[in-house]
């Protein structure tokens, strides 16, 4: 273990007001190396009912990941040759945004998504999900009723597994009549040059690196033959995964390897200094939070996202500090966010405070312009990762390029 941030409840297990009355389950938050395959992960796992059987995020709440959805698309389409027919699953498919990016290439889409809600929504916009956790089951399942698949995506899930293995080796059997398996991940490495200690929550059980990755897939007769860097999320990485041997391995995997290792990602040492950063964090964020209170300031958070329960909670952030969060995802309005119970509000109808705590930093750029006036007007934005800094009207020019 290298960072403990303590016990914390799931970041996604929003309150409703009539559980505030109770204490909401807390849970370990505490952060490990593996001397032996360099795999980080938390040391405990909450159930994947607990976490994911109802899900409060959705995929088009911004247009930052719709763009990115469609970019994707059209760059793997491209890239893997794919042909009208086709079959594409999507692990983890949320309310059917990525999927539905594939309709004007006449390919056949499913979805699969442990969340029954989200299933709801994205089968009610015609996109086939099956609300069922993915595993070797359901994999063998998708074969008898779909066929084998050309391309498996998961975007921002292939973290959260629970049935790691039974996962992969689902994939493998997909993949098998010359598939590809796409997995787009937050970058270990990203997270450790920008600090961003809050991509760490339950739901977020490993944070993967290729060389960690190398090893899981071995096990499945895979191996990743293209590597490449995405922005969202503060920094993700894009594997193209294949059966062994089946497609030429470029340049790109070797080179993000030897990034890893220039890092440090193989070291217990990096992470140590890791953590001792995100307590200097810690530290300037308090300060910054405290003068405004001792200065009668208002500070509300913006957005509700699971990364921000962890900062929030981390740091035992309460209303005392930021008197509430500002959303505009109806699933979160009402709600409380759990351990440090801040309510959430309607954005549209909540008068604005003095500034805004930006918890969703990774979407700071889509965010800034829609605040303009608010900045120019005297009002600020507190942006804590990767170090804490105040946007207002003196540097906005220099934040918003």
């Amino acid at each position: 273990m290298f960072l403990d941030l303590g016990d914390q409840p799931h970041c996604d297990s929003l309150l409703r007001p009539e559980d505030l009355p109770r204490r909401e389950p807390y849970y370990p938050l505490q952060v490990c190396f593996c001397h032996d395959c360099t795999t980080v992960q938390i040391n405990y796992t909450v159930p994947k009912e607990t976490m994911f059987g109802e899900y409060l995020y959705v995929s088009g709440t911004t247009e930052t990941l719709r763009r990115h959805f469609r970019e994707s698309t059209d760059r793997l389409v491209t890239r893997l040759n794919l042909l009208p027919g086709d079959l594409v699953v999507d692990i983890g498919s949320n309310d059917g945004t990525w999927l539905a990016c594939y309709q004007k290439y006449g390919l056949r889409t499913l979805g699969v998504d442990g969340a029954k809600n989200l299933a709801a929504m994205a089968n009610a916009r015609g996109i086939e999900t099956w609300a069922r956790f993915f595993n070797a089951e359901v994999a063998r399942d998708i074969i008898a009723a779909k066929g084998h698949a050309k391309l498996v995506t998961a975007a921002g899930v292939f973290f959260h597994l629970e049935e790691l293995h039974s996962v992969t080796q689902g994939i493998a059997e997909l993949i098998r009549d010359d598939g590809v398996f796409c997995v787009q991940a937050i970058s270990l490495v990203a997270m450790l040059q920008h600090n961003q200690f809050d991509q760490v929550y339950h739901e977020h059980l490993t944070y993967w690196t290729v060389h960690s990755l190398d090893r899981l897939f071995e096990q499945y007769g895979l191996e990743i033959f293209h590597a490449g860097k995405l922005p969202i999320h503060g920094g993700s990485m894009e594997l193209l995964v294949a059966p062994k041997g089946k497609r030429p391995v470029d340049a790109s995997v070797d080179a993000m390897r030897a990034e890893e290792d220039r890092l440090g990602c193989g070291r217990i040492e990096t992470y140590h200094e890791f953590a001792r950063r995100v307590r200097e964090i810690e530290r300037e964020l308090m300060a910054i939070l405290r003068d405004y209170a001792r200065r009668g300031k208002t500070v509300h958070a913006f957005g509700a996202p699971a990364k921000g329960a962890t900062l929030l909670n981390s740091f035992h952030i309460t209303t005392d500090l930021v008197q509430c969060a500002v959303e505009v995802n109806p699933l979160k309005i009402g709600k409380y966010i759990p351990g440090c119970r801040l309510p959430i509000l309607d954005e549209a109808k909540t008068p604005p405070p003095d500034a805004y705590l930006l918890l969703a930093w990774n979407f700071l750029k889509e965010f800034l312009p829609k605040k303009r006036d608010f900045i120019l007007a005297g009002g600020e934005f507190i942006v804590p990762i990767p170090r804490p800094v105040i946007i207002n009207r003196h540097n906005y020019e220099q934040f918003v390029g």
